[in-house]
C-alpha cells in the first residue's frame, strides 16, 4: 500500500537520495526540505519491516500532468523487484499524463535506467529536453522525458514541459528550449 508521507520522514528520504542522485541531480537539503511546503509536491515511501523507509517517490501533480521527479530504492535492496513493484503500485493511482526525466543512453546505468522505465510501461519521447539547473552555477543538462503508457504529442510534451519548468525548477521554459 503506498504511503504517502510528510516532512516528519525527510532525514530517511534524503539519506536515500543523497546516496542514489549525484549533487546535479538533487537539491541541497535546504531546498529540498522547503519542497514539502508545496501542497503539489508528494513524497510516497515504502517501510522495511523495521518502519525504516527502503523507498520513495517524490512526485508532483501539476496542471494537466504528473511528474515524477526522484524515484530511488535503498541500494541494498536494489534488483529484488521492490522498486518496479512500487512504481507499479503508484502509477495505479496517478492522473494521467506521468512523465520523468532520465539520462540519455549514452552509459550502462542510464540505458539500463531507461530499460526498467519502459518494462514499467514508459516510452522515451524524441523531443530535446534540457533540465534547468538545481542549484546555484550548476549547468541545465540534457535529457530525455519519458511518458507513461503513450508517447507525447509535441502539444502535450510542450505543455508538460512548461508545467514542470514553472512549477519544479520556476524557470522560464524560453531560456531552456
Amino acid at each position: 500500500m503506498i504511503e504517502l508521507t510528510d516532512i516528519s520522514s525527510f532525514d530517511g528520504i534524503f539519506k536515500i537520495m543523497i546516496s542514489s542522485f549525484p549533487e546535479s541531480e538533487r537539491r541541497s537539503e535546504a531546498g529540498q526540505r522547503a519542497l514539502f511546503a508545496d501542497g503539489r509536491y508528494k513524497v510516497a515511501v515504502k517501510r522495511g519491516g523495521d518502519g525504516e523507509i527502503v523507498a520513495f517517490i517524490a512526485y508532483w501533480q501539476l496542471d494537466g500532468v504528473t511528474f515524477l521527479e526522484h524515484f530511488a530504492v535503498d541500494g541494498s535492496l536494489r534488483g529484488g523487484g521492490l522498486g518496479g513493484a512500487f512504481l507499479d503500485e503508484l502509477i495505479a493511482g496517478l492522473d494521467l499524463p506521468i512523465v520523468l526525466e532520465v539520462e540519455p543512453p549514452e552509459t550502462h546505468i542510464a540505458a539500463r535506467r531507461i530499460a526498467f522505465y519502459e518494462r514499467h510501461g514508459f516510452i522515451v519521447n524524441d523531443y530535446p529536453y534540457l533540465q534547468p539547473p538545481l542549484g546555484e552555477g550548476r549547468a541545465a543538462q540534457p535529457l530525455k522525458v519519458m511518458s507513461y503508457g503513450a508517447a507525447l504529442t509535441e502539444a502535450q510534451f510542450e505543455r508538460a514541459r512548461a508545467s514542470i519548468y514553472a512549477a519544479v525548477y520556476r524557470a522560464d521554459v524560453e531560456k531552456y528550449k
